[in-house]
């Protein structure tokens, strides 16, 4: 705890600005789940220069262009928030202490996202570029998360509890694991324009389950499999978790999410990528990966866990 007379003005000072934080997560969530309509809408190259659009800062608009446009602006509005955020922050020492590495870490992700947003656009959508920069996004967005649980535990320490059980620990390290590599396999996906090609579910073409490992059906094959495998995962930490205070909760979040992102890759599949149905998916997905950050934090938040694995 901070304590009373200063302290108690540095806390209610760190809530604030946890508040603060927890807002920015939900915009960078809206501007990854922008991001994907970008891509649903084939609007990457709405604006073919960076950064202004057409040599313009506001630019002739059609459906695609104000789908670029927006999001570029959502993205530099984000940014001057944090920036604000991060000063604020670094004014007082209880503040600057909770987060200070974790503000420095916040602008390195956000100096490479916007270079990456950049190449993108000059790289003519590689896709190794836009993978990057919907990896990067995620990263940026979980350091937001944990700067705001930093200045809420400054403000009023937790109470101490018993370390996450090992088992726990292992399940929710091989589904952050699973989940990167879903991430990077999704951002692939899109960007090779492989969403379609397993045209069926839940075989892949004709009837068979693995008519190829090659090209974008073999793309597709491993995002499908490996789907399968993190929801496996995500299941295991849930029920290891279900005795565990501070991770059960997150652990059965990422559950319902992850069945329910499932089931929209099923239903994108099943139904031709529909645009809404993608806007789903990726907002599903960022949601799933601020869960499984949480779960893993609160797991090895405390104690070793050793004692308590069974």
């Amino acid at each position: 705890m901070l304590g009373d007379g200063p302290g108690l003005r540095d806390a209610r000072y760190a809530r604030r600005l946890a508040g603060g934080f927890g807002a920015l997560v939900a915009l960078t969530w809206v501007l990854i789940v922008l991001g994907a309509l970008v891509r649903a809408h084939g609007a990457g190259l709405a604006c073919p220069d960076w950064p202004l659009c057409f040599g313009e800062v506001l630019p002739p608009m059609n459906l695609e262009v104000a789908f670029e446009w927006s999001h570029r602006v959502l993205a530099g509005s984000v940014a001057a928030l944090f920036a604000a955020l991060a000063l604020l922050c670094l004014r007082r020492a209880a503040t600057r202490r909770a987060t200070a590495g974790l503000l420095a870490l916040g602008a390195a992700l956000l100096a490479l996202q916007i270079l990456l947003g950049a190449l993108t656009v000059w790289k003519l959508l590689a896709a190794w570029s836009v993978t990057s920069h919907l990896v990067a996004g995620n990263a940026f967005a979980l350091t937001l998360l944990f700067a705001a649980l930093a200045l809420r535990d400054a403000a009023a320490p937790p109470p101490a509890r018993a370390g996450a059980p090992v088992r726990v620990r292992a399940w929710l390290a091989v589904g952050a694991a699973l989940l990167l590599l879903q991430m990077a396999l999704g951002g692939l996906v899109s960007s090779l324009f492989a969403g379609l090609a397993c045209p069926e579910w839940p075989t892949c073409n004709g009837g068979l389950w693995f008519p190829s490992w090659r090209g974008g059906v073999g793309l597709h094959l491993l995002h499908r499999w490996n789907a399968l495998a993190l929801l496996g995962a995500i299941l295991g930490a849930a029920l290891a978790a279900r005795r565990t205070a501070g991770v059960r909760g997150p652990a059965w979040l990422a559950l319902g999410l992850a069945v329910l992102q499932l089931l929209t890759g099923i239903a994108n599949v099943r139904l031709g990528i529909p645009v809404e149905v993608t806007a789903l998916h990726s907002a599903l997905a960022a949601g799933l990966v601020l869960s499984v950050a949480l779960a893993l934090r609160e797991a090895w938040r405390s104690g070793t866990g050793a004692r308590h694995a069974r």
